[in-house]
């Protein structure tokens, strides 16, 4: 609740004290026809000449959309937010997202702001600042199956909790980037929901765009308060004996609801991660009617749901989400399976719309062409590159996209 009055008070002190922060008129940009975007990672962010480089690149290319990664990991690439900034931006007043925003604009290039949910922690490159919400909420942190045993017998602000889970990241790279919040913890849920509200009341940004809005896997999630809401939620529907029964069971295995009721316990951790993307949408639609609410989503529908609790089929449907970014990264020889993982997200959209992502990292500019050309053919609403510094590495990239996709550029007018 704390968190939530100060995100009120910050968005009514940047109104009244008219920082300049709200770009004039503050009205975002209408969706374009055709969405022609990429994503931009917070390291380009860090200095004035790098941001320039990446709009100039983008009018060059014929880009109407930039999606920058203004969260990376529980922080923030911008002032004056409700997290600290990260190491790089830690002894400076230089402001990317403001000076981003206001030149984007000036070039008729909408700006979404990119805010990987639930991933909060770099084990190779910590946060040592004491307000990061690790070091603060060790307790809303997610807790793997292998370490949960271990883990429940500590308390969270014991420094052996913190430790094992960072022992076991970095030895599973392969499977999980980092720490990860717990979308179950209620007050988690509402500190992201502020702090994407901070964002869309402070800036002029024209949506707030979601990564990371999942699980690592399925594997993941047995916090103690995880673990205890489960229960309660189970034996409510329970027979009194079955309830004795369960409860002996627990007294020698803490997960034997989780391992008795698999199908419910993945249900409950789905509806955890959709009520995060319900809250968030909420918070930003109050601060900045109009804007726009995406995501990055898995391609495979069916994976997403069962392995990482990421339902966004029903997040479009419900309308809390307004654009689905499935990450579509096939390599140059899965050509079939973008094929096909395109036409799935394209007929899983509903009554929003979908940006196909291709990973123009992983493939030549030729064939990231021939890849945005079926994407248009396939009735997708745009297309988003990943990432904007893979386009910088390939020569002629850029001129080849304006040639090629995107010209004419399609315009969209600021009301």
């Amino acid at each position: 609740m704390l968190l939530v009055r100060l995100a009120c008070l910050c968005v009514l002190l940047s109104l009244v004290s008219g920082c300049g922060i709200l770009g004039d008129g503050g009205d975002p940009m209408p969706l374009p026809s055709e969405a022609r975007a990429t994503w931009v990672v917070r390291t380009q962010l860090t200095t004035r000449t790098r941001i320039d480089r990446v709009l100039e690149e983008a009018v060059a290319a014929g880009l109407n959309t930039l999606i920058v990664q203004v969260r990376g990991r529980g922080d923030a690439y911008f002032q004056g937010g409700l997290e600290p900034p990260p190491p790089s931006l830690a002894d400076t007043a230089f402001d990317p997202l403001a000076h981003l925003v206001e030149e984007a604009h000036d070039k008729d290039i909408a700006v979404h702001a990119w805010v990987n949910a639930n991933l909060v922690w770099n084990a190779a490159q910590p946060n040592n600042d004491p307000r990061h919400l690790v070091n603060r909420h060790p307790e809303w942190l997610m807790v793997p199956e292998p370490l949960a045993r271990d883990l429940l017998a500590l308390p969270p602000a014991h420094p052996d909790f913190k430790g094992k889970l960072l022992a076991y990241v970095s030895a599973n790279t392969a499977s999980v980037e980092g720490l990860y919040s717990d979308p179950t913890n209620a007050e988690y849920r509402a500190h992201l929901a502020s702090v994407c509200g901070d964002i869309a009341a402070r800036y002029d940004v024209d949506g707030v765009h979601l990564d990371y809005i999942r699980y690592p896997n399925a594997s993941w999630g047995y916090s103690r308060g995880a673990l205890d809401m489960f229960r309660i939620e189970v034996d409510r529907e329970l027979p009194a004996e079955d309830r004795r029964d369960m409860s002996e069971r627990l007294k020698e295995n803490p997960l034997v609801y989780t391992r008795r009721y698999p199908i419910r316990w993945g249900a409950f951790r789905r509806r955890a991660v959709t009520r995060m993307v319900e809250q968030v949408s909420g918070a930003v639609r109050a601060a900045r009617p109009g804007a726009t609410l995406s995501a990055a989503v898995f391609p495979d529908i069916a994976l997403a749901r069962d392995d990482k609790m990421q339902e966004w089929p029903e997040w479009m449907a419900r309308g809390w989400l307004d654009v689905a970014c499935p990450m579509n990264y096939a390599t140059t020889g899965e050509r079939a399976a973008f094929d096909l993982r395109t036409h799935a997200g394209v007929g899983a959209r509903g009554p929003g719309r979908v940006w196909m992502g291709v990973g123009a990292h992983r493939l030549s500019v030729e064939e990231t062409v021939a890849r945005i050309r079926f994407a248009r053919a396939a009735g997708a609403n745009g297309v988003v590159l990943f990432s904007h510094g893979g386009l910088q590495s390939q020569r002629g990239a850029v001129a080849t996209l304006r040639q090629e996709v995107f010209n004419p550029p399609p315009r969209v007018e600021r009301n």
